[in-house]
């Protein structure tokens, strides 16, 4: 929602326009990343190339990448995630876990199939620690980058407080693009109905 608001702002065709370019640009972005995840990993430009047009071209990915949804963006993280994780693997250095940590939390905040890659992050931590690699002190400093970027909900409570609209958090799309009800004026922040309704529509946008 907050990166769709911010594609809005800029100065080409209109609101819907935008927010595709979004979703494409995420779609790029996923590309490159698992172009050098691949390369990192084989180590050869051709497979690299070959796994990267698989997934630009491959129908559901394309289908992704031309309209306003969180599906790119939620590739672009995964990706990002594993690819920083992978070189601190075969790095020496702590900051790309700490840079790992920091997009796995961000990609909380778009899809929430991304806590499916717990195990593979705590796979990769606990080998770290019996390798010797990583400290139990290194691991609680990294901590705090997981947790920044989970504050990220707390703008749910702050917009709320702001008496936003009830489409603000409305069951519409991915991005809060509109209302999926039209606007009434029985509809009053603090009534208790209009509450209930926030809470059941976060829990859908929380399951997508």
């Amino acid at each position: 929602m907050l990166l769709g608001k911010t594609f809005t702002y800029l100065p080409v065709g209109d609101v819907g326009y935008r927010l595709n370019l979004m979703a494409a640009v995420f779609a790029a972005g996923a590309v490159t990343v698992f172009f050098q995840l691949i390369l990192l990993v084989a180590k050869r430009t051709t497979t690299s190339f070959a796994v990267a047009c698989s997934l630009a071209f491959s129908y559901y990915f394309w289908a992704s990448a031309v309209v306003a949804e969180a599906y790119t963006l939620h590739v672009f993280l995964t990706g990002l995630t594993i690819h920083l994780l992978v070189k601190w693997d075969k790095s020496q250095g702590n900051r790309l876990l700490f840079a790992a940590l920091l997009a796995w939390g961000l990609s909380f905040g778009n899809h929430m199939s991304t806590m499916l890659k717990g195990p593979a992050v705590a796979f990769l931590i606990l080998r770290g620690l019996q390798q010797n690699r990583i400290s139990a002190a290194t691991i609680l400093l990294a901590v705090p980058a997981l947790v920044l970027s989970l504050t990220l909900y707390l703008y749910l409570p702050w917009r709320y407080s702001a008496d936003a609209l009830p489409y603000v958090i409305s069951h519409s799309d991915s991005f809060g693009l509109g209302p999926s009800r039209p606007h009434d004026d029985r509809w009053h922040v603090g009534d208790p109905n209009l509450i209930a309704i926030r809470v059941i529509d976060i829990r859908l946008q929380v399951g997508k």
